[in-house]
């Protein structure tokens, strides 16, 4: 499954290489006003609470601003998934519909980032300076629920755009999908961190963040089939619902990515001409 995933997810990427550029663009913007957001608050003339405030404020804020505009590319992302084309149309649209539900993320998120920003350091040094194990296990207990979470928020905006839910159970089916799919959601996790990579190559246009967005639609996508599998087979045992029957599951699919050579995926109209 994770073959197809690779390569299926691989091909949309590039084949809607223009309108992937032409949305990080608009991250790109979003990501340098945060840039000045923080870099006002961490330069103010304010010392002690009033500058740590201002900067956690812009850490919200930025959360917020960067959140939103990733969530406009959520439907467009859903339709590639679809092997349907985006529209710039929807995208712009998006900004409006979505910004809601992203805003609501990116304050989560900003916050998550401020609680690890003063909980991890104030816990450490407690322990250190007590000698105390009780602070010891509260840190530990805080890094482990901020890295599950970073995990599971992999699945928060494909499940808005794939099943139309609120900012709740939205949250609460990422956690769920990451318990009961942890090794797919690390090898979903490696593949983002290829796409960062290649990011940062690409100064930020490609695959950037539409592409990370893309490439975890895709995922929820092929990863629905397994509980659709279910659904119609009730009763299986805990052993029996390891045993999808991805081959059968993603046939169709197969069938509609088709074969793409090496000359195809660089070349498309000499693959289809041949």
């Amino acid at each position: 499954m994770f073959g197809f995933f690779f390569k299926k997810n691989l091909c949309d990427v590039w084949d809607n290489l223009f309108y992937v550029v032409v949305c990080n663009f608009f991250s790109l913007i979003a990501l340098f006003v945060s840039y000045l957001i923080f870099m006002f608050a961490y330069s103010s003339p304010f010392s002690g609470e009033i500058r740590a405030t201002l900067i956690f404020a812009s850490v919200i804020i930025d959360s917020i601003l960067i959140c939103s505009v990733g969530f406009a590319a959520g439907k467009n992302a859903a339709k590639i998934a679809n092997f349907d084309a985006p529209r710039y149309s929807e995208f712009f649209k998006e900004f409006l519909i979505s910004f809601k539900t992203g805003a609501l993320f990116g304050l989560f998120t900003g916050a998550l980032i401020c609680v690890a920003a003063v909980t991890l350091p104030f816990y450490f040094k407690m322990w250190k300076s007590s000698g105390s194990y009780v602070w010891f296990i509260f840190m530990i207990l805080i890094f482990w629920f901020l890295v599950t979470t970073f995990f599971a928020l992999q699945w928060f905006l494909p499940v808005r755009s794939l099943m139309n839910n609120g900012f709740r159970k939205c949250l609460k089916k990422s956690y769920i999908i990451f318990f009961d799919n942890i090794g797919f959601t690390f090898a979903l996790s490696f593949v983002n961190f290829l796409n960062f990579l290649l990011t940062i190559f690409t100064f930020g246009l490609y695959p950037g963040m539409t592409g990370i967005v893309i490439t975890n639609t895709n995922a929820l996508r092929l990863l629905l089939y397994k509980y659709d599998w279910i659904e119609v087979n009730p009763g299986l045992s805990a052993k029996e619902r390891k045993n999808v029957p991805w081959n059968d599951l993603l046939a169709k699919d197969r069938k509609l990515l088709g074969p793409r050579t090496l000359k195809g995926f660089f070349f498309p109209w000499k693959d289809n001409k041949a």
